[in-house]
């Protein structure tokens, strides 16, 4: 059959200069693919896949071994003009990348296979060169599925046709190697099928071969043809799929029970008739306004709610909402303060700080700064969340002449995503700076005894707190994060999507370290998640939210059914 690529003893240290240490990426790696086989490659968060797809791509260098490619061959010593051949003879899919040309589906294609004759991406000038790529064009739709819709906008395309463009664009380049990094993963269930479907009808009409690096066994098992597993930057395992998914998932923890709800009655977080239109625009260009109508939803203290839906359709919107990120056009969003009183966080001032003290908010976007120490991430966010921190702020702004309204805002920013902070920030005139002047750290001391019961809650040994982030894995990245909040007294964290990049060991993990705070101190959990299975496994209850409306309430199996049948009949063979 002839072999495409072959990887012989490739290794890889990187300096961690700022904390003096070395972490091995890569130890003595070596695999072949061969001509027209798909290989997958499955592993742990942090197991080293995505280095080694850099490595295959050209985009870093290696310290030790040989990558053969299609008559290519890289060492250590190469020079970059000859890395930068890898990525001649490859194709590389991600699964977060969707920036593209605000043109017809078509002329995106056409600009790519145009790119092979000139070194240019660009639309011919002439009609008989147009039509000529334009056939070739259609012949690469029909491969990804979207002949349909090839003189559509790429801008009002929905997420899953949107990877199917670039999945087109990949395979016009005619590369030697397809990489897929992740397809699918932060999908819902019918953009991954649809994507999955368009790659096997690709691996069906073709010869090409492909490199699949995913942690999610169900696109193992669709695509490939051979497996290799991956931990601590070693290949431990290869053979059929299987039989290397079964050694990949032995250590999965089984699954803990979920504690009952004490008091249905007893409400903490209440949607009150909200109202909210919003656009969804891609590239400035509107795609089209929906409207959440008259959404009422009351959760009982130690609730631990599920929310699921399609792309684009309200779920986040929702999620902002609760954290006071927008305010609803009418209605209101209720947080208990107290036995019988409730804050309007929609309303800027005193009541809605203190209701933010009680929110803890875990973002799509979730990263925590690689080189900052673990004691630092808990004092950091004890300053900002512990009520006694932000009434001694309160007294501080006061004496800068910042309003309890002006430091409401302040409190809203420390909750986002930091870049977009820094933006929201820089449009106020200020720096990330004035909140460290608001809210100092706490000291480490108490801190650690503060982080104490929630460490060991989410399955964490106290000597993590004397880490960097960067000596811990993406799963105990996200615990982290969790046990600090709890440790700064939120009573309610909202979950955004933020599981996405989590191997389903590690997820387990998470799910039942959540299940253990919300048995232990009655945490109220309301979560986001494509991913089905989590729902099912962690929610006490779910919502389906639908072109802004909550179309159904219950048990989440039954919702999770419902999703399934109401907008995806497709997935029934799947």
């Amino acid at each position: 059959m002839g072999e495409v690529l072959r990887v012989q003893g490739l290794c890889k240290q990187y300096e961690l200069s700022k904390i003096g240490k070395k972490l091995v990426a890569l130890d003595g790696v070596s695999f072949k693919v061969e001509k027209g086989v798909t290989l997958g490659i499955i592993g742990r968060s942090g197991a080293g896949k995505t280095t080694l797809l850099r490595m295959l791509r050209g985009y870093e260098r290696f310290d030790e071994g040989v990558i053969e490619m299609d008559g290519v061959r890289v060492t250590p010593d190469s020079s970059w003009p000859e890395y930068r051949k890898l990525r001649e003879k490859t194709a590389f899919h991600l699964q977060r990348s969707f920036a593209l040309y605000n043109i017809s589906v078509i002329d995106n294609v056409i600009k790519r296979l145009r790119a092979k004759q000139t070194g240019f991406e660009e639309i011919p000038e002439f009609e008989d060169e147009y039509e000529e790529l334009k056939e070739e064009a259609f012949k690469i739709l029909d491969l990804v599925g979207l002949r349909d819709k090839w003189n559509h906008l790429y801008t009002i395309l929905s997420g899953g046709d949107k990877q199917r463009v670039l999945l087109a664009r990949q395979l016009a380049k005619e590369p030697s190697l397809l990489l897929l990094d992740e397809p699918g993963t932060m999908s819902d269930p019918l953009t991954r099928k649809l994507l999955l479907d368009s790659v096997k009808r690709i691996k069906e009409r073709t010869d090409i071969s492909i490199l699949l690096v995913s942690h999610m066994p169900e696109v193992h098992r669709s695509l490939c043809d051979k497996m290799l597993l991956m931990d601590k930057g070693g290949i431990v395992e290869e053979g059929d799929p299987e039989s290397v998914i079964e050694k990949f998932l032995a250590p999965l923890e089984p699954v803990k029970p979920l504690a009952p709800v004490k008091d249905e009655r007893n409400t903490v977080v209440w949607i009150d008739g909200a109202w909210k239109k919003y656009d969804l625009v891609t590239s400035n260009t509107l795609i089209r306004t929906i409207e959440m109508q008259d959404v009422n939803v009351r959760v009982p203290r130690g609730d631990i709610l599920g929310i699921v839906g399609p792309s684009a359709m309200g779920k986040t919107v929702l999620m902002r909402l609760l954290g006071g990120f927008e305010r609803p056009d009418r209605g209101h969003i209720l947080i208990r303060i107290g036995t019988v009183d409730f804050a309007n966080i929609a309303e800027y001032g005193r009541r809605s700080i203190e209701a933010r003290s009680k929110l803890g908010i875990i973002h799509q976007e979730f990263a925590l700064p690689p080189y900052q120490l673990v004691q630092d991430l808990f004092a950091r966010k004890m300053g900002l969340k512990k009520f006694e921190s932000v009434k001694q702020a309160m007294k501080r702004a006061k004496e800068f002449g910042i309003s309890d309204i002006t430091l409401d805002v302040l409190l809203r920013l420390a909750d986002l995503p930091e870049e977009e902070a820094k933006g929201r920030l820089r449009e106020l005139g200020l720096e990330m700076d004035v909140l460290d002047e608001l809210f100092p750290e706490f000291p480490a001391s108490e801190a650690f005894k503060a982080a104490k019961p929630y460490l060991k809650a989410v399955n964490l040994p106290e000597e993590i707190f004397t880490r960097y982030i960067s000596e811990t894995s993406v799963g105990e990245e996200i615990r982290l994060a969790i046990a600090a909040l709890m440790a700064s007294n939120c009573e309610i964290l909202l979950l955004d999507e933020p599981f996405g990049d989590i191997d389903p060991i590690s997820l387990r993990i998470v799910t039942n370290s959540l299940k253990d705070l919300n048995r232990e101190f009655g945490t109220t959990i309301l979560v986001v998640s494509h991913q089905l299975d989590v729902i099912r496994e962690l929610t006490h209850e779910a919502i389906l939210i639908d072109e802004g409306m909550v179309v159904m309430r219950g048990n989440p199996d039954e919702v999770c059914n419902t999703f399934i049948e109401r907008k995806f009949k497709e997935l029934e063979t799947f």
